[in-house]
């Protein structure tokens, strides 16, 4: 991969000095990376990613020292690095969030599920629009997980989980006697 970064580099110069830094300073930024990431295979990206940002800058390792130069590469990977992990803690939490609030619903939902008869269940179901009728009969009937009752309807899943949330509201407040629209207010 770095040979691919160097063949883009149009100055000798440049190229010569980026090999250079990479070639005596990789396992450094490696170290330093996998301080931050705790696992080869986001430290070598980290280093990979710090030298795409590095060739782009090239001239100053050009007009820096030795030291100077050094310092900058371990720190581009450092820098690399600690973006890898807010990338994936950020999509960590967003899913996390969203499984935690899709699995507190499901579990309060079959709860007030195993208090109801379930041929009032079912007709209230059957009684319901096509969009929160289909989702809600596949998966608390047919018992279908939601990624694939978004294939078979095809729909997105996160359209399929909000139909979920909102006809389960529905289905709340049709067996305790409530009228709600179709939106769940």
């Amino acid at each position: 991969m770095f040979l691919f970064y160097l063949s883009v580099i149009n100055d000798d110069n440049d190229r010569r000095t980026l090999e250079y830094y990479y070639r005596t300073y990789q396992r450094q930024m490696f170290y330093a990376a996998y301080s931050v990431v705790k696992n080869e295979s986001d430290a070598e990206d980290a280093v990979q990613n710090a030298f795409i940002g590095i060739s782009k800058h090239v001239d100053v390792l050009l007009s820096a020292d030795e030291d100077k130069g050094r310092g900058y590469c371990i720190k581009a990977a450092r820098n690399a690095a600690l973006n890898i992990v807010r990338t994936n803690d950020y999509n960590q939490s967003v899913a996390s969030i969203d499984e935690m609030y899709f699995l507190a619903d499901e579990k309060a939902f079959e709860e007030m599920l195993d208090s109801a008869e379930y041929e009032d269940v079912l007709d209230v179901i059957r009684n319901m629009d096509d969009v929160y009728r289909d989702v809600l009969y596949m998966r608390y009937v047919m018992d279908m997980p939601v990624k694939k009752i978004a294939a078979v309807l095809d729909r997105k899943v996160s359209a399929v989980k909000q139909q979920l949330v909102r006809g389960k509201k529905m289905l709340i407040s049709a067996l305790s006697g409530e009228v709600m629209t179709a939106n769940g207010k």
